[in-house]
């Protein structure tokens, strides 16, 4: 038999390790411009931005792409304490700190 409380342990487990490590490349990039980051913190703005966009792109329709952008930058400028120009570098180092993983685990299967 299934033991329920081992089984939702395992998932909240996973959930929490895969927030950790969604997080991670937004933590090195605000880190890298000088920003006040810690874990709990990127990960809370993480799922606040990404309800936003939801509900932007439900509500906003063909401009939620730009709306979310300038909410993005005045969310890490306000929260990690860095100018709207630094929170534009970190936005585009998070991205590209993702693409190189993808590329890495790519080539290195």
């Amino acid at each position: 038999m299934i033991d329920i409380a081992a089984l939702l342990i395992g998932h909240a487990l996973l959930i929490i390790l895969a927030l950790i490590i969604s997080a991670l490349p937004l933590y090195f990039a605000v880190k890298l411009v000088g920003g006040e980051a810690g874990i709990v913190k990127i990960i809370l703005i993480s799922l606040l931005l990404s309800f936003a966009s939801f509900g932007a792109a439900r509500f906003i329709g063909i401009f939620a792409g730009l709306f979310m952008l300038i909410a993005t930058l005045v969310v890490y400028k306000l929260a990690f304490k860095v100018s709207l120009l630094k929170a534009f570098i970190a936005w585009i180092l998070q991205y590209l700190f993702v693409l190189i993983a993808v590329l890495f685990v790519i080539f290195l299967v």
